[in-house]
C-alpha cells in the first residue's frame, strides 16, 4: 500500500494540484545521506541565492541593503536584520513580498499562531511542497507510510473538495474538534475504537483532554502505533497522560511559518531539523547563539520566494544542549520573567502541580497588569484550603508577588483550539 500511494497516487495528486511533494520527498531522503559538511555547503548556496533574490525583488530587503551601503555579497547571516510578526504587520505584507512574483502562483495564507492573532503572508506551491515533504519524512521516522490509516483531530473544516478527496484516498479520518464536552470527548474516543487508526495526529491540548477522559472511563482498549503532536507545547505532564491513556509512544514535532520542520526522534534524545528546508538559529536576548541553555528560534526559509522569511524571530523558546534542540518550551509570551531575571516557563508550573497536587486537574497562570499573579485552577474533590494556602505561600515566596487563586470549571481553549498555560497581561 505504501508503494502505491507514494509512487502512483502522490505523483498524480502533485500533477492535479501543481505541487512537487513526491520529488522533494525523494530529494530529502537523498539529503539525509549527506555529511554535515555537505549540508552546510548546500545551505550556504541556498542562502546566497536567496539573498541575491531578496535584494532585487523584495522591497524591505532592497531598502535595507541600500540604506546600509551593502550588497547581498557583503553580508553573513548573522549581519542581517532580525524580523518578526510585529515588524511585518507594521511594514505591511507587500514590503516583504516579491514585487515580480506572479499573483496566480502565490497563495495568501493566514496563521493564527499560539496567541490566536491572525497573521497573513504569501506562500508558493514550491514552498508548500518542500514543507509537506519534510513533514512526511517526520511521520516516516515514526513508521508511517502513505496509505496507513490515520486520524487528524483539529479545529476547523477541511478546506476544499480536493483535500477531502485526499483524505479518502489516503485513509485519513478528519475529525473537527470545537467544543469540550463529555459527549464530544466520548464521541471521538468511540471513533478511535471503530476506525482503529495506526496513527493519530493533533495538538497536545485536545489529546490531553481525550486522554484524561479515557483514563477515568472504562471501555476503551484500542492503541495506535504512535501519536504525533504538533502546534503547541507538549509538556511532560501531557505526554505522560496521553501515553498512559493510549498505550503508545508520543512523537512531537515543531514548525511554524518560515521554519524548517523540526521533529523528535523515536529515541526521544532531542529534535532533528530539516536542514534541507532552511536554517534555524537559537539566540539569546542579545541575539548571540546559544550552545547550552534556553534561547528563541530564529529561522530562514530557503523556498518561499513569494514572501521570504529571512532571520524570522518566531518568539518560540527552546532548550539546546551542545547546540542541539532537546526541548520545545513554547511561545516567548508563555513565560514569566521576574524583575531579578528569573525565567518561569510552563515546565516550572507543570512539574509543581503534577508532583504535588493530585487535587488540581488543570491550571493557567495569569500575570495581571497590576502585578498580581492569578492561578486559575480546575480542581477535584481532593482540593482543600490547605492546598490553596500551600500554593499561595510557595509562589508568593518564589515571585515576591501577591498570589490570587481562582477556581474555575474549565480552562478555555482559544479559537484556534490551542491552550495558553501562561498569560502575561503586562
Amino acid at each position: 500500500m505504501g508503494f502505491l500511494h507514494e509512487h502512483i497516487i502522490l505523483p498524480m495528486s502533485d500533477l492535479l494540484r501543481g505541487e512537487q511533494v513526491h520529488t522533494y520527498l525523494r530529494l530529502l531522503r537523498e539529503a539525509e545521506l549527506w555529511t554535515d559538511e555537505q549540508m552546510k555547503e548546500f545551505q550556504q548556496r541556498q542562502l546566497r541565492s536567496l539573498l541575491i533574490y531578496a535584494e532585487k525583488e523584495v522591497p524591505y530587503y532592497h531598502d535595507w541593503f541600500f540604506d546600509n551601503g551593502l550588497t547581498s555579497a557583503d553580508v553573513n547571516i548573522d549581519e542581517l536584520p532580525i524580523v518578526n510578526k510585529e515588524i511585518m504587520r507594521r511594514e505591511g505584507v507587500d514590503r516583504f513580498s516579491s514585487i515580480r512574483f506572479p499573483d496566480k502562483k502565490r497563495i495568501l495564507t493566514r496563521s493564527g499562531g499560539s496567541t490566536g492573532e491572525p497573521f497573513s503572508f504569501y506562500e508558493t506551491r514550491l514552498s508548500y511542497s518542500v514543507n509537506m515533504a519534510a513533514k512526511l519524512r517526520t511521520w516516516n521516522q515514526a513508521g508511517y507510510r502513505l496509505g496507513d490509516r490515520y486520524m487528524k483531530i483539529t479545529n476547523g473544516k477541511r478546506p476544499g473538495k480536493i483535500k477531502r478527496l485526499q483524505d479518502i484516498v489516503n485513509n485519513c479520518l478528519f475529525v473537527p474538534f470545537y467544543s469540550i464536552t463529555d459527549d464530544k470527548l466520548e464521541s471521538i474516543l468511540d471513533m478511535i475504537e471503530r476506525y482503529r487508526p495506526s496513527y493519530i495526529r493533533s495538538y497536545p491540548s485536545p489529546l490531553y483532554l481525550l486522554a484524561r477522559y479515557r483514563n477515568s472511563h472504562s471501555g476503551y482498549h484500542y492503541s495506535p502505533r504512535h501519536i504525533m503532536t504538533t502546534g503547541s507545547t507538549l509538556t511532560e505532564a501531557y505526554r505522560t497522560e496521553i501515553e498512559k491513556a493510549f498505550g503508545c509512544d508520543v512523537i512531537d514535532s515543531y514548525s511554524c511559518e518560515g521554519t524548517p520542520n523540526t521533529y523528535e526522534t523515536s529515541a526521544h534524545d532531542g529534535y532533528r531539523i530539516s536542514g534541507y528546508y532552511g536554517i534555524i538559529e537559537v539566540l539569546d536576548d542579545n541575539n548571540r547563539p546559544v550552545i547550552d541553555g534556553i534561547g528563541r528560534v530564529v529561522s530562514t526559509d530557503f523556498w518561499n520566494l513569494a514572501h521570504p522569511f529571512i532571520r524570522y524571530d518566531t518568539q518560540d523558546l527552546v532548550e539546546v544542549k551542545v547546540g542541539r534542540i532537546i526541548r520545545i518550551m513554547g511561545r516567548q509570551c508563555e513565560t514569566l520573567i521576574e524583575a531579578d531575571g528569573k525565567l518561569l516557563t510552563v515546565h516550572n508550573f507543570t512539574h509543581y502541580f503534577s508532583d504535588n497536587f493530585p487535587s488540581v486537574d488543570g491550571w493557567q497562570v495569569v500575570k495581571r497588569k497590576d502585578g498580581n499573579i492569578c492561578f486559575r485552577l480546575v480542581v477535584n474533590d481532593l482540593f482543600s484550603d490547605s492546598d490553596r494556602q500551600r500554593i499561595v505561600s510557595h509562589w508568593s515566596s518564589c515571585t515576591g508577588r501577591n498570589i490570587i487563586i481562582e477556581v474555575v470549571d474549565k480552562l478555555p481553549l482559544m479559537a484556534n483550539n490551542k491552550h495558553l498555560s501562561i498569560i502575561d497581561e503586562t
